[in-house]
């Protein structure tokens, strides 16, 4: 008998369009290797949007391979996939957001094939934006001069900054502990472990502290020779409530992993 490699999925969804919602579970279905099972967990944390839940839960009605969880109250991005982690029965773990596009079911299995290497516990792929073009997600462990001269969005100390971000190291295979969390596969065991996200960030710097937490137990790494698009929108940098929340969740994490000024 030959025993298929268990996949879980979480997104976590925040007043989407039902279009975008269709689109990207149909994706996540399509590019399922053959040699897996999977589980999605789609966590809705806008229950009063209506339109929203009913979609989600024709979804998961007509798939029994799709499990919705609606969220009492919006806790945040990452307590939304919490939700889902306490359920997952995997071998590995995809972490998603919305608005990524997986080309095809190669991608995810040259992740999982990664994964096979129990000293790995975490693997991002490489992450292009919708034209093509590279997005340098991958960065070293923050400073408070490497997150302040990233958030005023000047081109000052560019050689620190193309550090920061591996800039020359986009097409080879690197440890890093500060993944992105835009799309992750990570060991579930470990992850349950660790207890999944830290939940005293709203939103921002989960996804660095995450990576930093799953690092004490094993190789967090950056895979190039995997990929998926990223429709990515930088929504900190467009809100006095999105600074608010960014900047609330840089002191938490430096509280949490030490005030390294540079």
């Amino acid at each position: 008998m030959v025993y298929k490699v268990k996949l879980s999925y979480s997104v976590v969804l925040y007043r989407n369009s039902v279009a975008d919602v269709l689109k990207l579970y149909r994706n996540l279905v399509e590019t399922v290797p053959c040699d897996c099972e999977y589980m999605i967990y789609l966590v809705n944390n806008s229950k009063d949007d209506t339109e929203l839940e009913q979609c989600l839960k024709q979804i998961a009605d007509s798939d029994e391979n799709v499990i919705l969880i609606t969220a009492e109250d919006n806790n945040g991005f990452g307590a939304g996939h919490n939700l889902a982690i306490r359920q997952a029965n995997s071998a590995v773990h995809f972490l998603v957001n919305p608005d990524i596009t997986i080309p095809n079911s190669d991608q995810i299995s040259k992740l999982v094939d990664k994964m096979r290497n129990q000293d790995i516990v975490m693997c991002a792929p490489k992450v292009l934006n919708t034209d093509g073009t590279i997005q340098k997600l991958v960065k070293h462990s923050p400073t408070v001069l490497d997150m302040g001269i990233r958030f005023l969005g000047r081109r000052i100390l560019t050689k620190r900054q193309d550090w920061f971000v591996y800039s020359d190291e986009y097409n080879v295979t690197h440890e890093s502990i500060n993944l992105a969390g835009s799309f992750m596969a990570c060991r579930t065991k470990t992850l349950k472990k660790i207890g999944g996200f830290d939940e005293r960030y709203f939103l921002y710097m989960e996804d660095s502290d995450l990576t930093r937490s799953m690092a004490r137990y094993g190789a967090t790494i950056y895979y190039p020779d995997a990929y998926v698009v990223h429709a990515w929108q930088r929504e900190n940098r467009k809100s006095l409530k999105g600074i608010r929340i960014m900047l609330q969740s840089m002191g938490k994490y430096f509280a949490k992993w030490g005030w390294k000024l540079w």
